[in-house]
Parts: structure tokens; C-alpha cells; sequence
């Protein structure tokens, strides 16, 4: 018996797997960067576009020395708020597309895990893509001071100055002051992993649930993604973003509310085509950064959107930020 779509595409075997196996196959989520928020989840169940994302600013100030007699002052605890960006993604493809999956022993399995994939990948993109947008905003409004930049406009012409290294690794690490010790992922683009592989500074850990090796750099989990930047030098050459990250620094959740997550059109004519039509409720929010774009009239944001400066605008101070950019031509 032929194996269609419809027969494979149960939603409530194949949403569920679906959505935790993309969130699994997500190298920031593997690294501890991305993580799952309840709270985004409740809220991608609203109906705004935007919507407040809570959080309570440090308690500061001198303690006092108490006296028999004298009362203590009360002082306010201060709520504010982060603005965070409902995504609306989709993607459909026809049986041909999948038909190698089809005719397989656990066709559910392929299918899922090959749009788990193609959807992981999705969200790793749009990830870096808010994270540039981030950058550009403190490059804009907070005189660079998560930014260390080491590039020249001559990629060409670059020396080991002008290439990631350990001693400037520990200058980007550093601007977080004494909450250096709180970073513990870096994401590269390959050109710049091929730099550290030349210079002999990755290390290998065993992962104790699999027989992988995990690579590290100075004691940091490694992403290696080309979705980062890669921005031409305005004489030659190129500058490469890599990014450092505190865990847990961005928060996401996938909610499909009143949208079919998956489902499955077949058009009779001729000999009948099957399609898979996927959507994508979502949001992926740097932690302390507010989204603040206008207009913002749109369903979901823009790839060119979610990088552009003043999509987005910084509401921690910069030692609570858990992002840091160190550009370099390598």
C-alpha cells in the first residue's frame, strides 16, 4: 500500500515531535544559549503582535546600620518591562520533495525529522539575526560597550591583529566585568573556527550521554553557524561577528494557538500532487532587550527587520546583557 502524507502527518503524533525535535536540533539550545520560557509560551496565546515581558531591576544601595532605636528604610522594589515580538513563519513543500522519506520503513520518523531540521535551522537564523540587530543598536546608542572590534576595512590585508585570539577573546568576556565567569558559549562563523583550529586553541570534551566530542574554546561551548555576519570591508575583504553569550540569554517558546502547526492539501488534478504546509508561531527574545521598531504594522517581522538598527533597544545595564560581539576579518 502506497505510504501518503495524510497518513503520516497525524497531528498529534507529528506536531509535538516535530516542534521538541527542531528545539533539540538547535545548536543554541544544544549550547545552552536558547531556552524554553512559559511566560513567552502564555503570551504567544494572546492576541497582540507585542507583548510586556516582566522582570525586577537589582536591588542596589548600601545596607544600614541598625541602632535599638532607629527604623529602617523601606526602599521600592522596581519592576520594568521588556517589549517581545510575536514571529509568524510558514513553508510548504510538495510530495516529490519528500518522497524518498515516504517510501522508507518509519516514514513518520523521516518526514518529522527532516522538518524538524529545516525548521531548527530556521531558528537558529532568525536568532543571530536579533542578536545583529542587538549589536547594532549598542553600537548606535551604547557607545559599543558590549562590541570589541578588531577588524579593518582591508580583510585582505588582515594580520593576527586583526583575527580572533585568546587575548581578545578575554577582552570581550571582561566587559562583563567581575560577571565575567557567567559567559560560557561562543557562536563563529566557520572562517573564524578555521582560525582557532590553525591556532591550536579548540579543545574536545567527551559528552558523557553520547560518544560525540563537543568542541570548546577557552573553556566555552562552541557554535559554529554561517547565518552569522559576514559584512564586507569597504576596501576588501570581510568582517566576521562572533558573539558571546551567558546561558540561558535568549528565551523562546512555540505556541500554534488558533494556527494549524501541520497539515497535509492534495489537488486531484492529473495524477494528484500531496503538499506539506507548515506555520511557525513563535518568539525569540534576547534577554534584556526590548523590541521597538515603528512602524510595526506587520504580522511577523522581516529577516532585514529583526537586524536593522532601531528594531531593538537595550533595558538592562550592561553587565546583566548576556551578549557580547567581537568582530575580526578571521
Amino acid at each position: 500500500m502506497e505510504t501518503r502524507l495524510a497518513n503520516v502527518v497525524v497531528p498529534t503524533v507529528f506536531d509535538p515531535y516535530v516542534a521538541e525535535r527542531a528545539l533539540h536540533l538547535n545548536k543554541f539550545f544544544q549550547a545552552g544559549v536558547l531556552v524554553k520560557s512559559p511566560v513567552l509560551f502564555d503570551k504567544l496565546a494572546g492576541g497582540s503582535n507585542t507583548f510586556n515581558f516582566p522582570f525586577w531591576q537589582d536591588l542596589s544601595g548600601a545596607s544600614e546600620v541598625l541602632t535599638e532605636t532607629g527604623d529602617m528604610t523601606v526602599n521600592p522594589i522596581t519592576a520594568d518591562k521588556m517589549i517581545a515580538r510575536r514571529q509568524l513563519r510558514g513553508k510548504a513543500w510538495g510530495a516529490n520533495d519528500l518522497s524518498a522519506q515516504l517510501s522508507g520503513a518509519n516514514p513518520i520518523q523521516a518526514i518529522g525529522d527532516r522538518v524538524a531540521q529545516y525548521w531548527a535551522t530556521q531558528f537558529q537564523s532568525f536568532l543571530t539575526y536579533s542578536i545583529r540587530g542587538v549589536i547594532a543598536d549598542n553600537a548606535q546608542n551604547d557607545s559599543s560597550d558590549l562590541i570589541v572590534d578588531i577588524s579593518t576595512e582591508t580583510g585582505l590585508s588582515a594580520t593576527s591583529a586583526n583575527k580572533i585570539s585568546a587575548v581578545k577573546t578575554i577582552e570581550a568576556v571582561m566587559k562583563q566585568g567581575d560577571r565575567f565567569s557567567e559567559i560560557t558559549a561562543i557562536a563563529v562563523h566557520s572562517a573564524v573556527y578555521t582560525t582557532l583550529v590553525e591556532n591550536d586553541l579548540i579543545d574536545y570534551v567527551q559528552d558523557s550521554a553520547s560518544s560525540m566530542s563537543i568542541p570548546t574554546y577557552m573553556g566555552l561551548k562552541v557554535v559554529v553557524d554561517d547565518d552569522l555576519p559576514v559584512i564586507a570591508g569597504s576596501v576588501n575583504g570581510y568582517k566576521y561577528h562572533s558573539y558571546l553569550f551567558k546561558s540561558g540569554s535568549v528565551a523562546f517558546a512555540e505556541n500554534p494557538g488558533k494556527y494549524v502547526a501541520n497539515e497535509t492539501y492534495r489537488d486531484p488534478k492529473g495524477i494528484g500532487i500531496d503538499s506539506l504546509y507548515t506555520r511557525r508561531q513563535f518568539a525569540i527574545h534576547p534577554l534584556g532587550f526590548s523590541w521597538v521598531l515603528s512602524p510595526d504594522a506587520g504580522t511577523s517581522p522581516s529577516d532585514a527587520q529583526l537586524y536593522t538598527l532601531g528594531s531593538w533597544d537595550r533595558v538592562y545595564n550592561a553587565k546583566n546583557a548576556g551578549i557580547i560581539a567581537l568582530i575580526s576579518n578571521g
